[in-house]
């Protein structure tokens, strides 16, 4: 475990973390120095996005709430936990928009950071790409070459996704925290959680994309789980 303070808030990042992050960069098929560096830089700016998500949600908390905010990273996520805070549910809509809304962030100065050196560069580019292959478009390679160029990269496509997928509508990801806290039947989120996680799950299985179609099934059976609860006796929100 690495444990640090970061601005205040305790930050522990656990060790399954860069093995999560090691595998999506494929730093465990790298065959030359040069696939090694992405695979590393790749590893960099995720764990730069990840910790910038907990952050947003930790700093934001603690202005609106108070408390003593801790960052739990593993995995790929993290946590953001202050017990001792006391949000009303909007402030707690607010805190949990604040991570997206940072590590989108980071995202778009990088976008912008990169547009000086490369001039029209189409963010589609960074989003279609394909950070896992470790390939740069041949247009920012040649307008820049140096290395560092990958991590302005993988800052752009991992924090658009990474944005993406959190808000998703599905519990217990930013999505569906923010609908718990817009809406008072605790059956219907899990309801429409647990909808949104099985389409999607069958859509990215007809594409291949078998990493996130595990993901979400196994939110999917957890959603499932929660409505059956809430079904047979569970509380609404107040």
């Amino acid at each position: 475990m690495i444990r640090f303070s970061l601005l205040g808030v305790q930050v522990s990042i656990h060790p399954t973390l860069w093995l999560t992050l090691a595998f999506l960069g494929r730093a465990f098929f790298v065959s030359s120095l040069v696939e090694l560096m992405s695979a590393l830089l790749f590893v960099i700016a995720a764990f730069v996005i990840l910790l910038a998500h907990e952050m947003g949600h930790a700093l934001v908390g603690r202005r609106l709430g108070g408390g003593q905010p801790s960052v739990y990273l593993a995995w790929l996520g993290g946590d953001c936990t202050n017990e001792t805070a006391r949000l009303t549910r909007m402030q707690g809509v607010v805190m949990t928009a604040a991570g997206p809304a940072a590590s989108l962030g980071v995202g778009l100065v990088s976008y912008l950071l990169m547009s000086l050196y490369v001039g029209d560069f189409g963010l589609g580019t960074a989003l279609t790409a394909g950070f896992a292959l470790g390939v740069m478009p041949a247009e920012v390679l040649e307008a820049f070459p140096p290395l560092a160029m990958f991590f302005f990269f993988y800052l752009i496509e991992v924090s658009c996704w990474w944005t993406l997928l959190n808000l998703l509508p599905v519990f217990p990801l930013d999505g569906g925290q923010i609908m718990q806290g817009l809406m008072k039947s605790r059956q219907k989120m899990h309801a429409i959680s647990l909808v949104v996680a099985v389409v999607l799950a069958l859509f990215f299985g007809c594409l291949g994309l078998w990493l996130l179609t595990i993901f979400l099934v196994l939110l999917a059976v957890l959603n499932h789980r929660l409505y059956k609860e809430s079904r047979d006796g569970g509380a609404d929100f107040h």
